[in-house]
């Protein structure tokens, strides 16, 4: 059977809601104390005044570029004019976020060592700012070692931010809960993957509830998280009640009845693997009512996820109701007609002791599939299986018309064995003879022949006797 999954992808969670909302607003504040020097003042009005009113950033940055080596290292004034070009960065019509960072990690670093130059709600949001363009860039990196250097500084600028933090917008908690989240999933680096940050996953969970719990209706993109945070943390039955919920809340979401039923599988799966047998069953159980509440809504109804659901009742021994479902599904076509189908269901009808619906199965299989030689053959077989030897040689007569199975050799010895048994000796002597043309029946069809020559001898003796 195949299985139902599903999938969470890092790229997906970015795409649904985790954007750098920056603003420059914090960085065009001036900190109180120190004050810049008179002189680094007169520099910038006579070097860029003029650009900044003509709203020339690329000249206002070249200026400070020029003025920034001029004054004191590790000084207020160096502090300062890396927070106006990063704002520069900001203001240019399509902002220079990698600048910007460059400019305010700048401002940072001399803050650990004069930390009154960067005060209150500046730092606060310069920090802010910097951990997410971080993750920005780090999330668009396709180099494993630059990400995870970027992601690392992004959660340092995080944790400074958070000291200083009182209360949490929804926007906020949803980038914290992503960034540990990010950080937090296997690494694939060289085709290698490593192992899951088991502490960084449940920081991320903690966050991301936080953030369910920071309104009365939170967004989607949290539910989507938290499944993927309890996914990756193998807690699916926290998964399976989650999606309950969002089913409930969302019942027209067709992501979520699959997410659903995979999740339910999947704990099946795990239950059997313990030999739990009980549990195992349950879980099946839910997959399947899973299915069938969605398919009331018109949702998971395709040939796919009804063969699915065929194959879960088979998984639980409900041969009666696996062969009914897949006996509908291929008169009404909502299940693939292949021929493989076909032969399942009779095959399952044979398992049922039902070979007069075995029959029919592959008798409509047949009209299907009229240049099928096997499964004329699989006819014959059930034919005999019920002692109708004279239908069971016309199908294998048809068998081999069509041209025979893939080891046309024991096509004719069934054709010889059950002409035998009927007595027409001459049908079952062509049938070993011509089994007898092939390497890997030679021994058999002489024998078969040496029977048939045995049986024709000892019927004629006895007529003579008579």
């Amino acid at each position: 059977m195949a299985a139902i999954r599903s999938n969470f992808s890092l790229k997906a969670l970015l795409a649904i809601g985790v954007g750098v909302g920056i603003s420059a607003a914090g960085l065009a504040e001036e900190a109180r104390a120190p004050e810049l020097a008179d002189t680094t003042t007169t520099l910038v009005e006579e070097t860029i005044r003029a650009s900044i009113n003509n709203k020339d950033w690329d000249k206002a940055i070249q200026g400070l570029d020029a003025i920034i080596p001029k004054v004191a290292r590790d000084s207020y004034d160096e502090s300062y004019l890396n927070l106006m070009k990063a704002q520069f960065c900001f203001q240019k019509e399509k902002t220079d976020y990698h600048g910007a960072l460059v400019s305010i990690e700048r401002a940072l670093e001399i803050s650990e060592k004069h930390p009154n130059y960067l005060q209150g709600t500046q730092k606060q949001e310069i920090l802010w700012n910097a951990a997410q363009i971080n993750f920005q860039e780090g999330a668009a990196t396709k180099d494993p070692k630059q990400q995870a250097a970027q992601y690392a500084r992004a959660d340092k600028e995080l944790g400074q931010w958070l000291q200083g933090a009182k209360t949490f917008t929804p926007e906020q908690l949803y980038f914290i809960s992503v960034l540990y989240f990010s950080r937090g999933q296997p690494e694939d680096s060289a085709g290698v993957t490593q192992k899951l940050d088991r502490p960084l996953m449940e920081k991320a969970l903690y966050w991301t509830n936080r953030g369910l719990h920071a309104a009365a209706r939170p967004r989607d993109t949290f539910y989507q998280l938290k499944l993927a945070e309890l996914y990756q943390l193998e807690r699916y039955e926290e998964t399976a009640e989650c999606l309950e919920l969002l089913v409930k809340m969302k019942p027209d979401n067709r992501s979520y009845w699959q997410q659903l039923a995979s999740t339910y599988l999947q704990l099946a799966s795990a239950a059997t693997d313990k030999h739990d047998e009980r549990t195992a069953y349950s879980y099946n159980l839910r997959t399947i009512l899973t299915i069938e509440r969605a398919q009331k809504l018109g949702i998971m109804t395709t040939p796919k996820d009804n063969y699915n659901l065929v194959g879960i009742y088979f998984n639980i021994s409900q041969f009666s109701e696996a062969c009914a479902l897949l006996e509908r599904g291929l008169e009404e076509n909502t299940i693939e007609r292949t021929q493989a189908n076909y032969e399942l269901l009779a095959n399952s009808y044979q398992q049922l002791h039902q070979e007069d619906k075995a029959v029919a199965t592959l008798m409509a299989a047949a009209k299907v599939f009229p240049r099928s030689a096997q499964i004329e053959n699989e006819i014959a077989v059930v034919f005999q299986s019920v002692d109708k030897s004279k239908e069971a040689l016309e199908h294998v007569k048809a068998c081999i018309a069509k041209g025979g199975t893939d080891k046309p050799y024991k096509d004719w010895l069934f054709y010889a064995y059950l002409a035998l048994d009927l007595k027409q000796y001459d049908a079952a002597t062509k049938g070993a003879t011509e089994a007898a043309k092939y390497p890997e029946a030679k021994k058999e069809a002489a024998q078969m022949l040496e029977a048939i020559n045995a049986t024709v001898l000892d019927r004629e003796n006895r007529l003579k006797a008579q």
